[in-house]
């Protein structure tokens, strides 16, 4: 697995994606098929109140890790994809 930030992408190690909640992909607003992909997202979210937690959840992870993947850039270091933001 992959994580895009806007620092890079960065591989996710095996003990971190194993703890990722299982959420759909987000629509692609260019898609083809966008709002047949938006409803069923949609329908997904609002199925169970663990899928809006689970999504929340996954978010914020991404959000925290793309402040650190800049952090790390502008410092110089190497930028190591961590389970900071699950939580």
């Amino acid at each position: 697995m992959i994580l895009s930030t806007s620092s890079g992408d960065f591989p996710i190690p095996p003990d971190v994606a194993t703890r990722l909640p299982r959420v759909p992909p987000v629509p692609d607003p260019t898609a083809p098929q966008y709002r047949k992909a938006r409803r069923a997202f949609t329908h997904w979210l609002d199925a169970e109140p663990s899928h809006t937690i689970d999504f929340e959840r996954l978010r914020r992870w991404h959000l925290v890790q793309n402040q650190l993947a800049a952090a790390a850039r502008a410092e110089g270091r190497t930028f190591v994809v961590t389970e900071d933001g699950l939580d």
